[in-house]
């Protein structure tokens, strides 16, 4: 909660120094902005979300509309599309040689001060992406970064545990790690509820928030290269599918509990770089991610690393 409540001031802070920073150092400040904002891993969580969000939108077009309105119109129709849209503008502003005060933006304000209008194009047009993102802390939204969180709780900390606790009964072992990640995020502040709520679909393993305009839809599945292959995985890709159309949500997740002792390699409709990788199937947005659960063993033990290749293919036919 302490981690919320100090990014929520740190980035009115930076809204402060955009909104009263001189024309001659907008874009520099923009840039310290952006660099700051990508840096932190809650809020590119929430930017990751929304990264797909009213694709069809671009900067050019929303700046030519404003600029032809001599007023601020949203091209947009959701929060997470006009947020995704003001971040790639800012990112634009940073990025650019040319000042600030030269591009069609600032065709929205009747001031004749170079400072003012600034201003006010930081109030009118800037201000709702830190609202939005002040406003998704600590919510499913940024759910991207406590999963990311519980991958180094479970590889760092709760590895041999929760596999002994597994093994035990292997007939229900994914509930082992189902119930883990459960109280784990309800411990850093999703209201999550324990029953499991039924959709069209069937029952979700975890379904936060159904009473909420921003649902969590996400589904455990164990990877042992065995009686739990890639066919699971699939599997559990189409099903999460199915629960997020089933509530009208365009992202979802898949968390992967690998005990197979051998690197996943997944695909990834993104950047080779991103994380976590993610697949754009019917609509939904699946975020994959893959958790090396089997207890370490001493790498005179480990063999020949082997990766275990998952295709996009295998993800789109759960029957292969």
């Amino acid at each position: 909660m302490r981690y919320q409540q100090d990014l929520q001031v740190a980035l009115r802070d930076r809204l402060r120094r955009l909104m009263t920073t001189s024309y001659t150092a907008y874009g520099h400040e923009a840039a310290l902005v952006c660099d700051w904002i990508s840096n932190q891993p809650g809020l590119r969580a929430i930017l990751t979300d929304i990264a797909g969000a009213e694709p069809d939108v671009t900067v050019d077009d929303w700046e030519q509309a404003c600029a032809q309105a001599q007023n601020l119109v949203w091209l947009t129709r959701t929060e997470g599309g006009r947020a995704r849209l003001i971040w790639e503008w800012l990112k634009l502003v940073a990025e650019d040689e040319a000042p600030a005060h030269n591009r069609p933006m600032t065709m929205i304000s009747g001031e004749r001060n170079i400072n003012t209008i600034l201003r006010e194009v930081t109030e009118a047009v800037v201000m709702p992406l830190f609202d939005y993102l002040g406003e998704r802390i600590g919510s499913e939204s940024s759910v991207l970064y406590y999963l990311e969180r519980y991958v180094r709780r479970v590889e760092w900390f709760d590895r041999e545990d929760l596999y002994e606790r597994y093994s035990a009964n292997t007939r229900q072992g994914e509930k082992v790690y189902d119930d883990h990640l459960r109280r784990f995020l309800f411990d850093q502040g999703l209201d999550m509820p324990f029953s499991q709520p039924k959709s069209a679909s069937g029952l979700s393993d975890v379904i936060g928030e159904l009473d909420t305009d921003d649902p969590l839809v996400c589904e455990v599945k164990v990877f042992d290269a065995g009686s739990h292959d890639k066919r699971g995985i699939a599997s559990g890709v189409h099903q999460v599918i199915h629960y997020a159309q089933d509530y009208g949500k365009s992202a979802a997740y898949l968390v992967v509990i690998n005990l197979s002792g051998r690197t996943l390699e997944l695909p990834t409709d993104g950047t080779g770089k991103q994380w976590p990788p993610f697949v754009d199937i019917g609509g939904v947005r699946v975020h994959l991610i893959a958790v090396r659960a089997l207890p370490t063993v001493s790498a005179s033990k480990m063999g020949k690393a082997r990766p275990v290749i998952i295709t996009r293919e295998d993800l789109a036919d759960p029957d292969l």
